[in-house]
């Protein structure tokens, strides 16, 4: 599982969300900003990660909420394409 599971272990790591919830859009935007370049499956699980938070936070305006829960699935997709673990040998684009 990606970031959201050990969030709690590493409450102490990262950006304190409880305290500031615009940190967790800020977050986001930049993980998405750097999939293209990374295609990476971590990168896309920590997005999947981020919009969960955004979508279970009810200080997040509607429009942000609804935004993040329909982005969800697309960024699961995202995840699932790069990993290699998942894919038969060569079927990554270079």
């Amino acid at each position: 599982m990606g970031a959201l599971a050990g969030r709690n272990a590493r409450a102490d790591d990262g950006p304190h969300y409880a305290e500031r919830p615009e940190l967790a859009l800020s977050a986001v935007l930049h993980l998405m900003s750097r999939f293209p370049a990374s295609r990476s499956a971590a990168v896309a699980d920590a997005v999947v990660d981020h919009l969960r938070l955004l979508c279970e936070d009810p200080r997040q305006p509607a429009c942000v909420r609804e935004t993040a829960d329909q982005l969800i699935g697309e960024w699961c997709a995202y995840g699932a394409l790069t990993d290699e673990a998942l894919l038969p040998t060569g079927a990554l684009p270079s």
